[in-house]
């Protein structure tokens, strides 16, 4: 009877007991699982977010467009052969003047308990993803941070990224070009980390992102990104949620 392996909360897999490593059979097992994983992420890495399978790394996501604002851009955000399709257009909202948003964010964040793992011992989001155009209006963000000054819409930690045409590459965003302070009316940052440290992601953020998102936002037109995947990488040996091939 084959055994099927065990998921353990820091995404390690370990063999099922019966499969010791002293059977050949419980070491051809084991070897197995490590190769199928899903969840398995390159050293140094932790896998954040994906769309095939079910494991911790697999989300439940939601669509937000701006006309809850009063503007009139459309989207949409599906699942599809094990990748994160957004798709839609991004038009002018009537009393801003100026091309509204659309987004696609992960909901299963639940009170005193982590959707993602700690990240703190890492240092950029890395996004394996690829675009139909060359639309220029892309941001990732994550979290809630809200600093007092900060605009009445804007949420969590925010930077604009550039995803490669016709092609499936990894785009590094470095922890230090995210800020908190940023326009609720284009997505772009008001002051950046650089600036002034206070907006930088802190600690505390990084151990409990909460939430991630994806935005088409400020720049009118058509919008279709199909996402891979979220890694954090260049993430330190003490860091006790990185996965080791």
């Amino acid at each position: 009877k084959q055994h099927r392996a065990r998921a353990t909360s820091r995404g390690v897999r370990h063999p099922h007991p019966s499969s010791r490593p002293g059977s050949m059979t419980g070491m051809r097992l084991s070897l197995l699982a490590l190769l199928a994983a899903p969840s398995m992420a390159a050293e140094g890495e932790v896998l954040l977010a994906g769309f095939r399978g079910s494991g911790a790394e697999v989300h439940t996501w939601k669509q937000m467009n701006d006309p809850v604002m009063g503007g009139r851009s459309t989207g949409t955000f599906h699942v599809e052969n094990g990748l994160g399709i957004f798709d839609g257009e991004v038009v002018g909202v009537p009393f801003l003047k100026a091309p509204g948003f659309i987004k696609c964010n992960t909901v299963d964040a639940v009170p005193f308990r982590r959707a993602f793992p700690d990240v703190s011992q890492c240092k950029a989001i890395s996004i394996k993803a690829m675009s139909a155009n060359s639309y220029s209006g892309f941001f990732f963000s994550f979290g809630n941070a809200h600093p007092a000054e900060g605009k009445f819409f804007a949420s969590g930690y925010k930077a604009s990224f550039q995803p490669a045409v016709g092609e499936f590459k990894d785009v590094v965003i470095p922890f230090d070009s995210f800020t908190d302070l940023w326009d609720d009316a284009t997505g772009q940052p008001i002051k950046t980390c650089a600036e002034n440290p206070k907006y930088c992601p802190n600690v505390a953020a990084l151990r409990d992102l909460r939430t991630m998102s994806f935005w088409a936002e400020g720049t009118a037109g058509k919008v279709h990104l199909e996402i891979d995947s979220v890694k954090a990488i260049g993430c330190s040996e003490s860091s006790d949620e990185i996965v080791h091939v």
